[in-house]
């Protein structure tokens, strides 16, 4: 059952679709957005007020997926528009729940550019999450309900997003200062690719079992799904990022 499960995603990950492209450079999605929609879409309908139908509850959490997609693809457009500005090459892009992992060529870029994108992504997580706040805050006067309680899962989860960044384990934003500071120090940039992306694969895993612990001891199943699934994406991640630099650079 587990191969027959594991061979399902390597077909899906084979097959990871061209979503458009950002200022020319290809964005492929990560199929980890499939269990991001199955997630927030559960999460939705099991937390919001079962004085409500399940047609209606499902739209929200189906509707709240698109748009934490949008916010994604959205800081995405903002680094990349950064990095292309600043003459760095972006070869393609695979966008996980997380973030992005930019597939760049290392000629083009230097440390200090590296934590240059590394704080505009956090500064962009947090703005973006500070606009669905002030949003809820001016919603939840107006006296709908349904529209206000949307805007404030979409408010919490670009939240908890910001936060997982300042996490310093590459690819989020604070595992790339980490990796800049290492390369500024060492001056071999896939070797530090490689340790920060393990450093991340370490953190998603201590976060996994952390949200089992959680789950199983705790009424707090919510959150500990929650960091379940964010330690699952996280190591998908960092994985990837290290494949890239191995597929560049192999030893």
């Amino acid at each position: 059952m587990m191969k027959r499960a594991l061979s399902f995603f390597r077909k899906i990950k084979d097959k990871e679709p061209d979503v458009g492209r950002i200022a020319g450079v290809r964005v492929r999605l990560h199929y980890s957005w499939l269990l991001a929609v199955v997630f927030i879409t559960a999460a939705v309908v099991t937390q919001f007020s079962t004085d409500y139908p399940m047609w209606l509850r499902i739209t929200l959490g189906v509707a709240s997926s698109v748009l934490f997609f949008f916010a994604v693809l959205t800081r995405e457009f903002v680094l990349n528009f950064i990095a292309t500005q600043k003459g760095v090459t972006v070869r393609r892009i695979t966008l996980f729940p997380v973030g992005g992992v930019q597939d760049v060529d290392k000629t083009s870029i230097n440390f200090s550019l590296d934590i240059l994108l590394a704080v505009a992504g956090m500064l962009t997580n947090l703005i973006i999450a500070g606009v669905f706040l002030i949003l809820y805050t001016a919603l939840v006067r107006s006296g709908s309900i349904v529209v206000h309680v949307l805007v404030q899962w979409l408010a919490f989860i670009c939240f908890m997003l910001a936060v997982l960044h300042f996490f310093p384990g590459f690819p989020l934003d604070a595992g790339r200062v980490l990796r800049a500071l290492l390369w500024k120090a060492t001056g071999n940039y896939e070797k530090m690719t490689r340790i920060a992306g393990w450093i991340g694969w370490s953190i998603g895993l201590t976060g996994f079992f952390y949200g089992i612990y959680i789950t199983m001891t705790s009424q707090e199943w919510f959150t500990g799904f929650l960091l379940i699934f964010a330690s699952l994406i996280l190591q998908n991640a960092a994985t990837h990022s290290r494949r890239l630099t191995i597929e560049d650079n192999p030893v």
